[in-house]
């Protein structure tokens, strides 16, 4: 039996979510403390009680902080129609005199949890830093860390505070943001508190910079031709290593360890790319041995990680008892158009809140079909045909005809699912066409996966066709109309990218259809998006020329990439779907010469993160920030600091010619963490791969599912439950999930180097759903 067969027989097919490995945050358990200082409160600074709930059993050592699971008025402050907001806060807070605590770099609290109908016992570490760097930052994401508790235990919790301005440190606080309960049955969070303490450890965990923490490798494993390689500190002694095989630990290879300088650091080189036989080994570095991986086909490789993520889309749908979660939810989540009104529930809640977006949910519908025309295992795939179906429900569930959809909502509770309460929420209406065009590209998409039974794909096929007409007569009045809202997750639409998703969209139709007026449509818009191509090529410092790179638009002034949402494999999507149509060899051989630029391109973009398989994120002009509009649309809740801030973040990167620069990650305020980022530009990589006969890309693919999985500076993997050495992340509502996968890692400040705290808040640590439709997006293409 595989492991794959052997998680579906464990899960009832994956109806019931797959167990947390027990004591998977155990190693900070076993660090020894070289130096303590209780941190208590006195007759000067003691315990104060602020907002809603009740602080008590206060004394100097701790606390019990309580409250109701839900109120029924919303707390003084927030917004009266209850947008993105809970039942209100209970904090305790503890004022520090300017104290200097650079001595020690862990926090150890014990927490004994005592709950009652509450979903996710959490609760909400906050640290106040007034030196040379404040802290809370300027948008109130660093200095805040949510923990998921256990309840009915008592547990010792440690915070990594290493990396964390502290040198004068005026207030620490707990608090619990209140969401409601299980059903709405009346219920209270109880939590009780004690022994803070500071402490020195003798191997703090590094979460900062480029060198790697103990061997940097891929947890799961090497396709058998790609490039194999796995990092160490340059100041580790070894000079040679070896390859073993993990069941009879006999030698399977030595080799020499190779030195490398370049402009991320000085390495130690583990690289045993020309050992291609499959199988499951590991590296052994003098007393250092890691854990198990695979060496084989993409397939092989990734596999077992198809029903852990689908696990993490299972445990975020709404609308459906998820045992061990919650029970039915969101019926009074509610959308209106005509005088008519739907729940506004199905789909997937959106990450670490209760948000819905119906663009993510299809998107993540079709990844699922995606994945299950590729899988070979039968019981596998009709899981995630299952799971697709939930999707596809609630696509035409929200459909209000005449290109209405209800297409998102702002939640962050848990509500009493009674429409006509207080705490009913409302979703957003639109016509948007750009939301149109993507929806008809996924129905015709699904439709012609070969799993789906005949009267759906003709459901599907009328559906497509019928948004894309909507859309298409909508967009000759308004050509590239915005998003009404900032809120809806297709906000950052450039031109090039609306243009590449008419391409796409009209393809598909053609397909379906075989009507020529798409095929024009195609020929139209192919030719508007290569028009936003760099097709010249910028001179370089080093005498080479750059071409194949996206701009926004046609005018070129700013170039197309992302930060946060990121749909960079649209373009990928385009030339594959047009190039398969029946067009003219001119046209033919025009598209293609474009494809093959933009593939190198993406190649050319890996070399500035080598040793490590994450691709840099693009290149950025010096001007870009000149553009209002455009900057606007790219970086949300952001100040008149972000202007400046842009250019020295762009110093932080690599200057490659007069006005253009390499990061290698975005350019970020408010919402960092690049999975997202890098797992679009892996399936565009792996499409243009598959379209180009490209190994190299179809490789580089592959290699951003290593970094997330653990070939990255802190030899962490990224998706909870997969591979080894994961943490908790930002999961406050539903609780950790086996398969999650975060928005991912950051930057500290305005730098371009790796920064991944222990600090679980949004952005960059919150578990989303679009990650994870990348990751299967991406596997289905490596795999089929």
């Amino acid at each position: 039996m595989t492991v794959v067969d052997d998680l579906l027989d464990q899960t009832n097919l994956l109806h019931k979510l797959i167990s947390i490995p027990k004591d998977f945050d155990s190693n900070e358990n076993n660090k020894k403390v070289i130096a303590k200082k209780s941190v208590r409160a006195s007759e000067k600074n003691q315990w104060k009680h602020s907002k809603r709930g009740s602080l008590t059993n206060v004394s100097k050592d701790g606390f019990t902080l309580e409250a109701p699971s839900r109120y029924d008025s919303w707390a003084p402050g927030d917004p009266t129609d209850g947008d993105y907001v809970g039942y209100g806060n209970t904090k305790a807070s503890l004022k520090i005199d300017n104290e200097n605590w650079q001595e020690y770099d862990r926090l150890a609290f014990k927490i004994n949890t005592k709950c009652s109908e509450v979903i996710n016992p959490n609760i909400i570490f906050e640290i106040h830093n007034d030196g040379k760097q404040k802290i809370p930052d300027q948008y109130n994401r660093e200095g805040y860390h949510v923990i998921n508790l256990i309840n009915n235990c008592e547990k010792t919790y440690f915070l990594n505070i290493s990396d964390l301005p502290r040198e004068k440190i005026t207030e620490i606080g707990f608090s619990y943001e209140i969401n409601g309960s299980y059903m709405d049955i009346p219920g209270e969070y109880k939590v009780e508190l004690k022994n803070i303490s500071l402490q020195k450890v003798l191997d703090v965990t590094p979460t900062h910079g480029w060198e790697p923490n103990k061997i940097s490798y891929s947890h799961d494993g090497y396709q058998n031709d790609e490039r194999k390689v796995a990092i160490v500190s340059a100041d580790d002694s070894n000079v040679e290593f070896s390859i073993i095989d993990a069941e009879t630990k006999n030698t399977v290879l030595n080799k020499k360890i190779k030195n490398l300088s370049n402009g991320l650091g000085n390495f130690k080189i583990l690289d045993f790319s020309d050992f291609d036989q499959s199988g499951i080994y590991q590296i052994k570095l003098g007393d250092k041995i890691t854990a198990p991986f695979k060496i084989g086909t993409y397939e092989d490789i990734w596999v077992k990680s198809i029903p852990k993520v689908l696990n993490f889309i299972y445990g975020e749908r709404c609308g459906y008892p998820v045992l061990g979660i919650h029970g039915t939810c969101h019926e009074d989540v509610i959308a209106k158009k005509d005088g008519k009104t739907i729940s506004y529930n199905g789909g997937w809640h959106d990450a670490g809140d209760l948000s819905q977006q119906l663009i993510h949910s299809a998107e993540a519908t079709q990844a699922l079909f995606r994945i299950a025309n590729a899988t070979d295992n039968q019981k596998l795939s009709e899981r995630l045909l299952e799971e697709g179906n939930w999707g596809l429900d609630f696509i035409f569930k929200t459909d209000f005809g005449n290109g209405f959809h209800a297409t998102s909502a702002g939640v962050s509770r848990w509500t009493d699912n009674m429409i006509g309460t207080m705490d009913d929420a409302l979703a957003r209406v639109h016509d948007n066409p750009y939301e149109n065009f993507l929806l008809s590209s996924i129905l015709a998409d699904i439709s012609q996966q070969k799993i789906i039974g005949q009267d759906m794909k003709k459901r599907l096929e009328q559906l497509s066709v019928s948004y894309f007409e909507i859309a298409l007569k909508r967009f000759k009045q308004a050509p590239y109309e915005k998003e009404p809202i900032m809120w809806e997750h297709t906000y950052n639409t450039s031109k090039a990218i609306y243009n590449a998703t008419i391409v796409i969209a009209a393809g598909n139709c053609y397909s379906v259809t075989k009507n020529e007026k798409y095929l024009s449509t195609v020929i139209e818009f192919m030719n508007r998006m290569i028009n936003c191509q760099e097709s010249k090529g910028l001179e370089l410092f080093d005498g080479t020329i750059l071409k194949g790179m996206f701009y926004r638009d046609a005018s070129h002034k700013v170039l197309q990439h992302f930060n946060h949402q990121a749909r960079e494999m649209l373009f990928a999507q385009a030339f594959s779907t047009a190039l398969k149509l029946p067009i003219s060899d001119v046209l033919r051989d025009i598209w293609k010469y474009r494809a093959r630029d933009y593939g190198a391109y993406l190649l050319y973009l890996r070399k500035f993160t080598y040793p490590y398989p994450m691709i840099s994120s693009g290149v950025y002009l010096d001007s870009e920030n000149t553009d209002k509009e455009s900057f606007d649309v790219q970086h949300l809740l952001i100040d008149d600091s972000a202007y400046s801030e842009y250019e020295t973040q762009l110093k932080a990167g690599v200057q490659i010619s007069k006005h253009a620069y390499v990061r290698r990650f975005p350019v970020w305020f408010s919402f960092r963490g690049n999975d997202s980022v890098i797992l679009s530009t892996a399936n565009s990589a792996a499409i243009m791969g598959r379209l180009l006969k490209n190994e190299e890309l179809m490789n580089l693919a592959n290699a951003q599912l290593r970094w997330i999985i653990g070939n990255n500076p802190f030899d962490q993997s990224l998706m909870f439950g997969e591979g080894n050495n994961y943490q908790q992340e930002y999961s406050n509502s539903s609780g950790d999930m086996v398969g999650e996968l975060p928005v991912g890692i950051e930057t500290k400040d305005d730098e371009d180097v790796p920064y991944w705290p222990q600090f679980n808040n949004a952005t960059y640590k919150e578990v989303w759903i679009v990650a994870a439709t990348k990751w299967l997006s991406t596997v289905s293409e490596l795999i089929k």
